[in-house]
């Protein structure tokens, strides 16, 4: 399959377009940067809990206002309830720990949040991030969330270090990749960089010494050498960027 070597993907992760759409009048600000992050603190809402109890799994379920105190329900399975029950009671950053329903497989509590607690997500939203999942991990919480771009990204990174708040990134991706689409894959590569570099690998351009050339590369994809040697570079400046020296960025953990 041929590769299409138009256009600039460089800077696929800012702002998309600005100003009202043709369609509805709307403006649009696409968030076009997909973040999944880890962030623990001592002060964030179950983090003493999850630290205790690490093997738990603990998702989520609501969030709502009960007795005039900002409270969650989540569920928590996968643990030892009793030895989960006792840390939740000694967890300082919750009030009024409450089980609330017992199934099978799983349990449900209710919590308030304890007057010097913060909530998992209160630093990215307060920068604009909108959150779609967040569940415990490593004592902590694994955190998915939309931003519109890098600069916003940075400065998450930047207030998650002034609050001593532990922020490590562990996948950065496109929206499109994210909902299995065409033109872009995770860590920011469209599809064709992808299949380019996949290419590379696979012929041993990589290996020392190099077990083929741009010039066989350029063959294969039915391009010049000039346009493969560009988007080698594109690409693999693009997943150096996106992962290596992205704030924070930490895949193992």
């Amino acid at each position: 399959m041929p590769l299409s070597m138009d256009g600039d993907p460089d800077d696929r992760h800012g702002r998309q377009t600005d100003g009202p759409t043709a369609a509805s009048g709307l403006e649009t600000d696409r968030y076009g940067l997909v973040v999944e992050a880890y962030l623990a603190h001592p002060s964030i809402l179950l983090c003493p809990t999850l630290d205790a109890v690490s093997e738990a799994t603990v998702r989520p379920q609501s969030q709502t206002t009960y007795r005039g105190r900002r409270t969650l329900f989540f569920t928590a399975a996968n643990v030892d309830y009793d030895e989960f029950e006792r840390a939740l009671v000694d967890d300082p950053t919750v009030d009024d720990p409450t089980l609330v329903g017992v199934d099978p497989n799983y349990r449900t509590y209710r919590v308030g949040l304890g007057d010097s607690a913060r909530w998992p997500t209160q630093i990215p939203e307060a920068l604009g991030a909108s959150v779609t999942t967040a569940e415990n991990n490593s004592g902590g919480w694994h955190v998915r969330m939309r931003l519109p771009g890098r600069k916003i990204l940075s400065k998450l990174s930047a207030r998650c270090r002034e609050n001593d708040v532990e922020f490590r990134v562990r996948q950065l991706y496109s929206p499109d990749a994210d909902n299995g689409q065409g033109g872009a894959t995770r860590y920011g590569l469209t599809d064709d960089q992808q299949r380019l570099l996949r290419a590379a690998h696979e012929m041993g351009y990589y290996d020392v010494p190099r077990r083929s050339s741009q010039n066989e590369l350029a063959d294969r994809f039915g391009v010049s050498p000039s346009a493969v040697s560009q988007q080698l570079r594109r690409g693999t400046g693009t997943l150096v960027g996106n992962t290596l020296v992205s704030p924070a960025f930490d895949p193992d953990s």
